[in-house]
């Protein structure tokens, strides 16, 4: 049976993916406001609601602000602040207010280490909300941990928790453990060979890679593994490629801004069969897909609704109504559901601990067990850093979000089968 786990995402426009959000000068203002005034490489310094005198405890996270994952990086830094305003507003972290400092990293590895740098040695952070990118997270985590600067990391690839560093958990979902997920999905669904599509940054390539070895290790033959460059658009010649090798599925590890590209191009190339994607398939991503989407499967803590009314679990509809109240639209992104629930782990971390001493906020934190987020039950008593171990699976049916079990119970899968 597919495990059943409560979570959800907000989206806006995928017409405005590309779109940059940039300044051009550090600036200080309220969290309404700091996300869209943050400039490359330099910060913007946000204390939002009225903790009790205790000084202030600095909050630092790095966001690809600028290029092509702009407005995902938006929506993050959104989560964020809703979340910091919500604390302050309570009385903040142990009885200080936070300070978010935000910077663009322009998801450059590069760059992260300059601002890793710069967190530790000027802006003199107590602790990080990581980055969307995980190779940005890679590129910064040995420093921060060095600095024993307490960090989240909310990237999905499994890398950086392959380090062994003490002062980095992860609040999102490993995408190994997806992958497992779907391997197991794809042999309940009779899948008995499957093609595989991936990007070639760091989360995509390991989720390829994890995906090949489990489906695998399941009894299904990997016909053929195609690569693009970020910022491709034309996929005919892998299109062609993977289906020429005549597999029941084909998998790929994209990130939304291609999702619908890939799905068009390959239902245009004539390919019927079920399709599985790394992570989650953007709303925005449906609307431009449309009927080329369905047949997609995944499996993440988090989906997408297009209206408010459309949720049914309760702590997410209260985030997706604040969300909406308070920056006119719902997210683009599912990063907002990262970024809200990364720092609430910090907070109760803190709150288990009793104290802002690094070390003993590592200890809280790795106590947390039973709490419930967005994304699912949080549980870092396993050891491994890893907050979350399990996710629902979804697939696209009639250009909706469909819980797996539930189309196979209801006939959808055969009804897609007699379809092709």
């Amino acid at each position: 049976m597919f495990k059943k786990v409560s979570a959800a995402v907000l989206s806006a426009t995928m017409i405005c993916s590309l779109a940059a959000c940039s300044g051009q000068s550090s600036t200080e203002t309220t969290t309404a406001a700091a996300a869209s005034q943050t400039a490359a490489g330099a910060s913007a310094e946000t204390t939002a609601g009225a903790a009790s005198a205790g000084g202030e405890f600095i909050l630092g996270s790095p966001q690809p602000l600028t290029g092509v994952n702009a407005q995902a990086a938006q929506a993050t830094l959104n989560g964020i602040m809703l979340a910091v305003e919500e604390l302050n507003a309570e009385g903040g972290l142990n009885g200080q207010t936070i300070k978010l400092v935000t910077y663009d990293d322009q998801g450059s590895p590069e760059e992260a280490v300059k601002i890793a740098n710069k967190m530790v040695e000027v802006d003199k952070v107590d602790a990080v909300i990581g980055p969307l990118l995980s190779t940005c997270q890679m590129a910064q985590g040995a420093l921060l941990n060095d600095a024993k600067i307490p960090t989240i990391g909310i990237g999905l690839s499994p890398s950086f928790m392959e380090n062994g560093w003490d002062y980095i958990v992860r609040s999102s979902l490993n995408s190994d453990y997806v992958m497992k997920i779907l391997a197991q999905n794809m042999v309940d669904l009779d899948v008995h060979s499957l093609a595989i599509f991936s990007g070639q940054d760091d989360s995509s390539k390991k989720a390829a890679g994890s995906m090949k070895a489990e489906a695998e290790a399941v009894g299904i033959t990997v016909t053929t593994t195609e690569t693009y460059v970020d910022g491709d658009t034309d996929f005919s010649g892998q299109a062609a490629k993977l289906i020429n090798t005549k597999p029941d599925a084909i998998y790929a590890a994209s990130y939304a801004n291609v999702q619908p590209i890939i799905a068009k191009q390959l239902r245009q190339f004539g390919f019927e069969g079920l399709c599985f994607n790394k992570e989650l398939f953007q709303a925005d991503s449906l609307r431009v897909a449309g009927s080329a989407a369905n047949g997609w499967i995944f499996a993440y803590p988090y989906i997408s609704y297009k209206t408010v009314d459309e949720c049914d679990i309760p702590n997410m509809k209260e985030f997706i109504v604040k969300y909406e109240a308070k920056y006119g639209a719902l997210p683009y992104h599912e990063g907002a559901m990262r970024g809200y629930d990364a720092v609430k782990v910090l907070a109760e971390g803190i709150k288990n601990a009793g104290s802002t001493d690094p070390e003993a906020i590592m200890a809280g934190i790795k106590s947390i067990s039973g709490l419930e987020g967005l994304g699912g039950t949080f549980d870092y008593t396993g050891g491994d850093g890893e907050g979350l171990h399990s996710c629902n699976s979804y697939v696209i049916a009639d250009e909706k979000y469909t819980v797996l079990d539930k189309w196979v119970g209801d006939g959808g899968f055969e009804a897609f089968k007699a379809g092709k």
